[in-house]
């Protein structure tokens, strides 16, 4: 196991030191004439469990704070005035290479064993392989892509990086080639006990196929305002002229979510975690509480504790520094055993996109349909029901009078809360479209520009210098406002 985990580390490039091993969840079967592998199953819960765990770390650390969830009240921690320390960017560079390394075992091992369920597991094995590379290409813009990884297996330790655009090129190939792959009878192809060790879809290849499909879905919307990659004429395939080749979420029993069980190995990661490292320095913002109060949603108590009786509020993001005000509402200690935060994409993320589809024109559906059910379907899932006259708020429902840009601010603010907890996607999208109206603070620092992305990671600069160089040259820099290519100009 050490020599495996050896192997994988060299694999990454960047990496100094590693976490536990996978003893909890892999056992690897080992044969003295041969080397030693995993079946394609084993590793299949283990790098789900590793990435949301790492996902949820940073999402309350960095996303939360860049994006107005919560504020610090220590000073030492800056996101919410747009302060990124070069110390922050690691850990998810780290985490999202480790498990990029098991999640493309996984391809090969499945193919190469022809195991019951191969072709399912090669069908998942590339749909994890896009979630977790766009993530990685989302943050960081241009990152080692194609050359990334074989550390271990063609001792390159100096890996390119490839641009956005052909990586986002290559991500769509794979979406396709797992919509193929997983086209199968999965009760005919995968051993119960194999699918028992799948903690999202039992291993039911349609269900992750619906997924990849809706991934799809995100991932084309994100550049569709790019033309290289002819995103809308594919948005139109998947939705309308080939919908039958391109199965998606039907409903929120098809969502793409880990429900931790909190029993090994599925704990919840804060399940026993000090309140004060789940809250304990940190409030909800004031634009996440307003946001909620103005809109008489019914999910706030879920999330939220009062601030005094009866009262919820929230803290000023983004002020001075030296005058760290107190924190009120805070995150429901609830949450720290809730079964829902592992999730990747939800049924309701997908309604919501679609919307958006439909305002701009790329499909032929109807936005407004499409809009409530997104919004009905998250507030379902926290088990809430939506208040009768929840959508003859003007905050909330279509109006006569609102302007197209009116309408995907709706939606916008209502997919902010639908992807609560989700990694870093209410960045990535605020980033693409800016459509919340965020508060901006007085201690706002960068010139109270969002940044647009984290910074390659400094040991990357000496291990792997010329092709750091190159790559933080096109993007005009290594900073946080280093310009990849999906990014608008606005």
């Amino acid at each position: 196991m050490k020599t495996k985990l050896k192997s994988i580390i060299l694999s990454t490039v960047t990496i100094v030191s590693l976490g536990s091993c996978t003893k909890d969840f892999v056992k690897i079967n080992t044969n003295p004439n041969e080397s030693a592998t995993v079946a394609p199953q084993a590793l299949l819960g283990s790098s789900l469990y590793r990435t949301i765990s790492a996902n949820i770390n940073r999402n309350l650390r960095v996303n939360n704070e860049l994006m107005q969830v919560t504020v610090t009240t220590n000073n030492n921690l800056e996101f919410h005035r747009y302060v990124v320390r070069a110390t922050e960017t690691e850990y998810m560079w780290r985490s999202w290479y480790l498990e990029l390394t098991n999640i493309r075992d996984m391809y090969k091992t499945a193919g190469e064993g022809q195991q019951p369920g191969f072709q399912v597991y090669q069908g998942i094995s590339r749909v994890l392989d896009v979630w977790v590379s766009s993530l990685l290409t989302d943050m960081y813009g241009d990152v080692p892509y194609f050359e990334s990884n074989l550390g271990y297996q063609e001792l390159n330790t100096t890996p390119v990086y490839d641009h956005q655009v052909d990586i986002y090129r290559d991500l769509f190939l794979k979406l396709e080639q797992a919509n193929e792959l997983l086209d199968v009878e999965t009760e005919d192809e995968i051993p119960a006990a194999n699918a028992d060790m799948d903690p999202i879809f039992k291993s039911d290849a349609l269900k992750w196929r619906k997924f990849a499909n809706s991934l799809y879905l995100r991932l084309l919307l994100r550049v569709s305002h790019k033309t290289e990659l002819d995103a809308i004429a594919k948005i139109k395939q998947i939705i309308e002229t080939k919908s039958s080749q391109y199965p998606i979420m039907e409903s929120h029993d098809d969502s793409a979510i880990l429900y931790f069980t909190n029993q090994q190995p599925y704990l919840n990661p804060y399940l026993n975690a000090r309140p004060i490292d789940f809250n304990g320095n940190k409030g909800y913002s004031e634009f996440f509480i307003n946001n909620m109060q103005e809109l008489g949603d019914p999910r706030l108590d879920t999330w939220a504790t009062e601030a005094t009786l009866g009262v919820y509020a929230g803290m000023q993001s983004g002020y001075p520094r030296g005058t760290t005000p107190e924190a009120q509402s805070t995150l429901n200690p609830g949450l720290m055993s809730d079964a829902r935060l592992g999730n990747i994409m939800n049924f309701a993320e997908l309604q919501l996109i679609l919307a958006e589809c439909a305002i701009r024109g790329y499909i032929s559906q109807d936005a407004q349909d499409l809009y409530y059910n997104g919004v009905k379907s998250s507030i379902e899932m926290w088990g809430k029901e939506v208040p009768e006259e929840y959508f003859e708020n003007t905050k909330v429902g279509f109006l006569s009078t609102d302007s197209d840009e009116d309408r995907l601010k709706k939606i916008h603010l209502q997919k902010y809360f639908a992807m609560l907890f989700t990694d870093f996607q209410q960045w990535y999208e605020y980033r693409r479209t800016k459509f919340l109206d965020l508060y901006p603070g007085p201690g706002m620092e960068n010139d109270g520009k969002m940044p647009i992305r984290l910074s390659y990671p400094l040991i990357t600069q000496s291990i792997n210098k010329i092709n750091y160089d190159e790559a933080s040259a096109r993007i005009g820099g290594n900073t946080i406002n280093g310009r990849m290519w999906w990014q608008p100009e606005n």
